[in-house]
């Protein structure tokens, strides 16, 4: 074999050498790295929320003061069962209306990804392996294109008259968005209000959890929102 005939052999198995070694990496590096975090349950991640006073623990508590009538009605008392109850009915809706097909949940060790996406003031952080261990991350969110923001540090980015004004209607708050409004996900209160249902409650508060780990409120902010 001549050395014309052996550069593309030698091109080949190269290509198929580096094609399988990225085929290995992709799958093992993962696996070793997560294989001593544990695996989080909805249910502890409500307990953790509680226990920290997390920015979502707080902005849970302002969906039930705002909308007594439809939080009484669909999730009873805050505490942590309906706080994980809520949690898993948002996801569900967020994986189901596929808004993962528009915003990502992975912030990138790029250029200026912290600073489009972060949390104002409070967090600069990229996305690391621990906050994808839990259930509320299977399958994994990260998306495949950003027509919207991304929104792994939602947390205190907007307070909860922003994202229920958003979530209805996404021209009064971000005027020129291409995001649809949802407007099957509220109902008329008693007064003929239009207020957040069960699935409206769980979709905001899944989104307002978002990054909330990240986020250490302090009375100012609680008082600012």
């Amino acid at each position: 074999m001549g050395k014309m005939e052996r550069f593309p052999f030698v091109v080949l198995v190269a290509g198929l050498g580096f094609f399988l070694f990225a085929d290995f990496v992709s799958w093992a590096l993962p696996m070793f790295v997560l294989k001593d975090i544990p695996m989080k349950k909805v249910e502890d991640l409500a307990a953790e929320a509680k226990a920290k006073n997390t920015s979502a623990w707080a902005d849970f508590q302002r969906l039930a003061m705002y909308y007594p009538e439809q939080f009484k009605k669909y999730y009873g008392e805050v505490n942590e069962k309906s706080f994980a109850k809520a949690l898993k009915i948002g996801h569900h809706w967020y994986v189901a209306e596929g808004c993962w097909n528009c915003h990502s949940q992975m912030i990138r060790p790029v250029s200026n990804e912290t600073l489009r996406f972060g949390i104002p003031g409070v967090s600069n952080t990229v996305s690391y392996p621990s906050e994808y261990q839990n259930e509320l991350q299977a399958p994994v969110l990260w998306g495949t294109k950003r027509i919207g923001p991304d929104l792994i540090r939602e947390a205190a980015v907007h307070n909860v008259d922003w994202q229920v004004a958003h979530l209805y209607n996404p021209q009064t708050t971000s005027p020129g968005s291409n995001m649809p409004g949802y407007p099957w996900y509220f109902e008329k209160d008693k007064n003929g209000n239009i207020v957040p249902n069960e699935r409206g409650i769980g979709l905001l508060t899944y989104i307002m959890w978002l990054g909330s780990w990240e986020v250490k409120p302090t009375k100012e902010w609680a008082l600012k929102q």
